[in-house]
């Protein structure tokens, strides 16, 4: 399945994966070697689960940043 990702961490850079179909976010994640303890995942705006299965909408991984 192909799909489009935006990632958001101190810039935007947008990439065209081809991955299986049964593949979980989290198993994204793991193939963009990004730790999924510091990002929040988006499918057209709305925040998903990791164990949930990737769907070819709009995805964006945006990095989440914390600090005191």
């Amino acid at each position: 399945m192909k799909i489009k990702i935006k990632i958001l961490s101190g810039g935007v850079k947008e990439q065209n994966l081809d991955i299986p179909p049964s593949s979980t976010y989290e198993e994204l994640l793991q193939s963009l070697h990004i730790n999924p303890e510091i990002v929040l995942v988006f499918r057209s705006g709305n925040p998903v689960p990791l164990d949930e299965k990737v769907t070819p909408d709009n995805i964006e991984i945006l990095r989440v940043v914390t600090g005191g």
